[in-house]
């Protein structure tokens, strides 16, 4: 398992203007193609600004993105998340909250081989 670089993720997102992380949330796109990660899962500040993602596809593949990461500006959500309730008011999703430890589990299998 690789070395999360938690001090350049908090300068960055300091840098940012961004805060602590305050919930998790787990997003399933039920339409989804095979093309488009169908599970969503992101660490979000009190702002609902996503601090760490990680997106699973309908192949098992998952991927994880952070500030910390090379691409961020190409691959980290560009708003802030909506509430639980707006984004299951549409019928193409489910949200949940998630525990910080149901985060971690999930963000441990994506980088484990990076």
């Amino acid at each position: 398992m690789s070395e999360f670089d938690y001090e350049q993720e908090r300068r960055l997102l300091s840098e940012m203007g961004r805060g602590v992380p305050a919930s998790y949330c787990h997003v399933v796109w039920k339409t989804a193609s095979g093309d488009d990660p169908c599970d969503y899962y992101d660490e979000l500040d009190k702002a609902r600004w996503s601090i760490r993602c990680v997106r699973r596809f309908r192949d098992g593949r998952l991927l994880a993105y952070s500030f910390a990461s090379p691409n961020w500006r190409d691959v980290m959500p560009e708003s802030a998340f909506p509430s639980i309730e707006e984004i299951n008011a549409d019928d193409e999703f489910l949200a949940a909250e998630i525990s910080a430890g149901e985060f971690e589990a999930i963000w441990d299998r994506a980088t484990a081989s990076e």
